[in-house]
């Protein structure tokens, strides 16, 4: 179908969505990305617990493994890189603001987000949400948390190649110290 087609389709009064229909999908778009920007910072929250308390058990392999494992180079490179992982994960969770629109007359104050948190509550959000009869808004709303879903997205990936990295550099230490 190209763009001559789809003018004539929307001349023609085909099936066209409603004002109100295209409302509904924005509130739904906006909620379907909200859930998904939770379930990020789940994902490293969980991640964080998980991977700090597989710390102690490492260690415990490395110490049997060659009891002068504390002293080692290589052990010691470990330590900077399980901190960097937990510092990367840990940006997954910091909550930032999205990016401001510049030079557009579109709204830059989210109706969803806001950059202090005391400044809104939930049941004030979701009020808020459906008082909102403009495309615009919810259009803006919307672009603003998919901004952030994305950035939580890349974020979370890098952290997961940090801990791949710890963990890889863990394992080739245990093998390199298993004749010390």
């Amino acid at each position: 179908m190209n763009i001559n087609d789809a003018s004539d389709w929307s001349m023609t009064g085909g099936d066209t969505p409603s004002s109100g229909e295209r409302l509904d999908f924005l509130r739904q778009a906006i909620a379907f990305t909200e859930w998904t920007i939770r379930s990020l910072d789940t994902r490293a929250q969980i991640g964080i617990v998980a991977f700090a308390l597989s710390l102690s058990p490492l260690w415990t392999i490395a110490v049997e493994a060659c009891p002068r494992a504390g002293s080692s180079v290589m052990v010691m490179l470990l330590l900077p890189l399980f901190a960097t992982s937990i510092v990367m994960l840990a940006l997954v969770v910091l909550p930032f603001g999205a990016i401001p629109s510049k030079g557009t007359a579109w709204p830059t104050k989210g109706f969803i987000y806001v950059g202090n948190a005391s400044q809104i509550t939930a049941s004030m959000r979701t009020d808020r949400l459906d008082d909102i009869t403009s495309e615009a808004a919810l259009a803006e709303e919307a672009l603003n948390l998919a901004r952030i879903r994305e950035t939580k997205s890349r974020r979370l990936k890098h952290a997961l190649r940090a801990v791949f990295v710890f963990y890889a550099w863990a394992v080739v230490t245990f093998l390199l110290l298993r004749n010390c």
